[in-house]
């Protein structure tokens, strides 16, 4: 069989991105899904949001069982169409800041569950300002 090798994780965080366990830096949104790490587009979680941006979900195979979203600097609410839209796809959602999801997703990879990250940058303005 296929082996992908490890999981690519959060290594750092910085003001205006990601320090990856590849050593890649990103400094923008980003999905951590099935092991791998993709660029992403929007750049903060918007009640009237298209909710295309979370296609990958209902693509990926295995689905993940539970999605950490990182809401930047601090903990932000997501907006009620983007929890009935991981329901319906059977996925769990937590939120919180950007910080605890990275730890958080890094720590359920490491011990093998399906588990996802949608992280923005902690520079990303609160949905307030």
């Amino acid at each position: 069989m296929f082996d992908r090798g490890p999981n690519v994780g959060v290594e750092v965080i910085t003001k205006d991105g990601f320090v990856l366990s590849n050593n890649v830096q990103v400094n923008q949104p980003l999905v951590l899904l099935n092991g791998s790490a993709f660029l992403w587009k929007p750049t903060r979680f918007q009640s009237d949001m298209n909710l295309d941006a979370f296609e990958i979900f209902r693509l990926a195979s295995p689905k993940p069982e539970l999605v950490m979203f990182g809401t930047g600097k601090q903990f932000s609410p997501l907006p009620s169409a983007i929890r009935e839209y991981f329901f319906k796809l059977g996925i769990q959602v937590d939120q919180m800041d950007t910080k605890r999801a990275a730890a958080t997703y890094n720590v359920l990879a490491e011990e093998g569950r399906r588990v996802a990250a949608v992280l923005l940058p902690i520079n990303t303005p609160s949905p307030q300002q």
